[in-house]
């Protein structure tokens, strides 16, 4: 059983002017489901001018391009530890990563791209990338996130509050969220929200890079489900590849909805949250990403 979870513990870098994103106004999601039983959200888009899938990952700090991707296009890479970033991922492996500035982007469905920047993942040997919702929005905008419509829109706030709330079947409530401070101070990528877990309250990362709803180490609900048996498997990370082990039916109450969920529980602390709640989850909620605001509309699963 091979599991995928991704998500960037911490970037440690010289933060720069961010340029206007790319246009983006309305394109399609492509949810993958895992022979595993997860769930992963692909934005596609030209990227320096070749179709690229990129995961849309609310768990990353930023968005990441491979490095056989960056070399076969001859992306030029700010090479300088002012301009590189530090990535620790879920299972805990460092990574020092260039920066690949000004990167040509033209998303599916959009008559003009931009420009976005970029890291360069070294180890990845996959073709596809990682789309960081926070590169995304600017102050006033919001993403709205459907995973169970497989959409994506950016949208002004108020215009996607006003929307959502008159198509959707259930409220639209505002999550009150926390940051991690190992970004910076004006970071918002990671937004760390409360929910209940098996009962007991936990600090979790909203992260649709996730394929399943993680609990880390440190997370306080394991003590509740001590005398539970789990299947061992593997955890797919940014960098790396761990040990986890899956456990069925744990009750999650995320934005006063109540799931029933396999978890993955990983071996590994982390610093800023105590787990992820992954695509599994987030798939049945309509996300609202402010620039500094969250919001969700979730469906009880049928």
């Amino acid at each position: 059983m091979r599991v995928a979870s991704i998500f960037v513990i911490a970037a440690i870098g010289t933060a720069c002017a961010h340029s206007p994103p790319p246009a983006l106004h309305s394109t399609r999601l492509v949810v993958v489901h895992t022979t595993s039983g997860g769930f992963r959200p692909f934005v596609r888009a030209k990227v320096a001018g070749e179709t690229v899938p990129l995961l849309l990952d609310t768990g990353a700090i930023h968005s990441l391009l491979p490095g056989s991707f960056a070399k076969r296009h001859n992306l030029p890479t700010r090479e300088s530890r002012a301009s590189d970033a530090q990535f620790v991922d879920a299972n805990g492996t460092v990574r020092w990563m260039p920066a690949l500035p000004n990167v040509p982007v033209q998303f599916e469905g959009e008559a003009s791209g931009g420009t976005l920047d970029f890291y360069l993942n070294p180890s990845d040997p996959t073709n596809e990338g990682i789309l960081a919702a926070q590169d995304l929005v600017r102050s006033g905008g919001a993403l709205v996130i459907d995973l169970g419509r497989e959409e994506l829109r950016y949208e002004p706030e108020d215009a996607a509050l006003t929307r959502v709330r008159a198509e959707s079947s259930v409220p639209l409530r505002e999550v009150d969220f926390q940051r991690c401070l190992l970004e910076g101070f004006f970071e918002r990528a990671h937004r760390i929200v409360s929910i209940r877990i098996n009962g007991v309250q936990a600090k979790m990362l909203i992260d649709t890079g996730a394929s399943r709803t993680v609990l880390a180490r440190n997370n306080p609900a394991l003590s509740s489900m001590m005398a539970v048996k789990g299947d061992r498997g593997q955890v797919l990370a940014l960098t790396s590849t761990g040990q986890g082990l899956l456990v069925q039916d744990v009750p999650i109450v995320f934005s006063e909805t109540s799931f029933v969920m396999p978890v993955l529980v990983q071996p590994v602390s982390q610093p800023c949250f105590e787990g992820a709640l992954g695509a599994d989850v987030l798939r049945q909620c309509i996300i609202v990403w402010g620039s500094k605001s969250l919001w969700a509309a979730c469906r009880p699963p049928t």
